[in-house]
């Protein structure tokens, strides 16, 4: 499974918020996409692709490293 792929199986779960300036509601599918484009997803420590794919289990799942992110 890529690693998008996951990030979007998790979304209607966690309901991930929007990050792009005071606009209000869900992430987009593009949104959710850059993110990985700036190194804000990282998998068992290494900062990954959309692309990548993934091995389970995972160790580990962040979004946001430097700026931490509450999942309700």
């Amino acid at each position: 499974m890529k690693a998008l792929d996951f990030l979007k199986e998790l979304h209607p779960v966690c309901h991930f918020q929007t990050r792009e300036g005071a606009k209000r509601g869900e992430a987009s599918g593009s949104e959710l996409r850059r993110w990985f484009n700036n190194r804000a997803v990282i998998v068992d420590g290494t900062a990954v692709a959309w692309d990548f794919e993934l091995t389970f289990p995972l160790q580990s799942f962040v979004l946001f490293p430097k700026h931490p992110v509450t999942l309700w």
